[in-house]
């Protein structure tokens, strides 16, 4: 709330300047600034202004910028962020917010659907980095001389040629409700699950301030809101688009199974020799029954929680590696095709 005190001082500031700007010296001179950072009084002057206007109106679609905007993300995780993740806050989701520019609209004059991916590179980057930041540090120190985790687990990576880098094999994306031009909206991006092979992690576009967490993992500074119950109805309508999409990590050709990445990373214990995954437990439940309690403990956080939240991913993974199938639909042109047509000019 604005004080009376607030209020006077806003009044005389602005009196103040009302008055500096009414001398015709002081007016004169300030015209001359702009005329001389703008040039709009030279020729083509106008259309200078409209195009740095349209420039910073559109400036995550300036070239380069999703570059930058990448390697923030990328940095940041891996070199500046100040909070260690827990273990047990593995499948948590991180948070990255942005708004459609004009650029990125389409005929209906909303946000084309082209443009959700190039968003989700960049929430996906904060997630994963963060999350295996330490198996990365561990690699990359001393030029990889310092034995890894990940190493030991898989052997065959021992003196293979390359270093270990991360690789999308794919992504797809429900569109449910259009994001209008400079319209806010959040990535809510988590791990979803993993298998022999791939990461898979999952992003909710959503409208901001419907979902009102109980805690920041990475920010502990930040207000907690209050335990209370959830309205899945009102968070299934602020969702926008939901997308999954798969990661492997590879050292040269050979494939690092996540379960050693994790491990690696610090966020999974060594699984023991003896440990058996009891599934009769959930073995009734659906793919959007609550396994994983809402908050887990440290004390609580076990190979029986993993599994289980791990699995209840699974469910619905496994029906987008399904789609791997696709591939085999291409016949190059066995039965004939329609005709050839160049994009543009060539």
């Amino acid at each position: 709330m604005v004080t009376m005190a607030q209020t006077a001082s806003i009044v005389v500031a602005g009196a103040s300047m009302a008055a500096l700007v009414s001398q015709p010296t002081m007016r004169g001179n300030l015209m001359a600034m702009l005329a001389k950072w703008t040039g709009y009084n030279a020729p083509g002057g106008l259309w200078r202004i409209a195009a740095i206007l349209l420039a910073l109106a559109n400036l995550k679609n300036l070239p380069f910028v999703w570059h930058l905007r990448f390697i923030r993300a990328l940095f940041y995780q891996l070199y500046f962020q100040p909070t260690p993740i827990p273990p047990h806050a593995l499948f948590q989701p991180i948070i990255t917010s942005t708004r459609t520019t004009f650029l990125e609209t389409d005929y209906n004059m909303h946000k084309s659907n082209s443009t959700y991916f190039s968003d989700m590179d960049i929430s996906r980057t904060h997630l994963f980095t963060a999350l295996i930041r330490n198996g990365i540090r561990k690699n990359s120190r001393l030029g990889g001389a310092k034995k890894s985790a990940v190493a030991g687990a898989v052997g065959a990576t021992d003196g293979t040629r390359g270093k270990h880098y991360i690789a999308l094999g794919g992504i797809s994306c429900l569109f449910k409700k259009e994001i209008l031009p400079y319209k806010k909206y959040e990535m809510w991006t988590r791990l979803l699950c993993w298998d022999k092979k791939w990461f898979y992690l999952v992003t909710h576009m959503v409208k901001p301030g419907v979902a009102q967490p109980e805690s920041w993992t990475l920010q502990p500074w930040k207000k907690p809101q209050p335990a209370k119950d959830v309205d899945t109805e009102k968070l299934k309508g602020a969702i926008y688009a939901t997308a999954i999409a798969k990661y492997v990590v590879k050292r040269g050709r050979i494939t690092v199974p996540p379960e050693h990445v994790l491990v690696d990373a610090d966020m999974v214990p060594a699984k023991p020799e003896d440990w058996v995954y009891q599934e009769a437990a959930t073995e009734e439940q659906g793919p959007n029954d609550d396994v994983l309690p809402k908050a887990v403990e440290a004390k609580d956080w076990n190979w029986d929680v993993i599994e289980a939240e791990r699995l209840r991913g699974l469910k619905v993974a496994e029906h987008f590696a399904a789609m791997d199938g696709m591939h085999d639909f291409f016949d190059g042109g066995k039965e004939g095709v329609l005709g050839e047509f160049a994009d543009l000019l060539y």
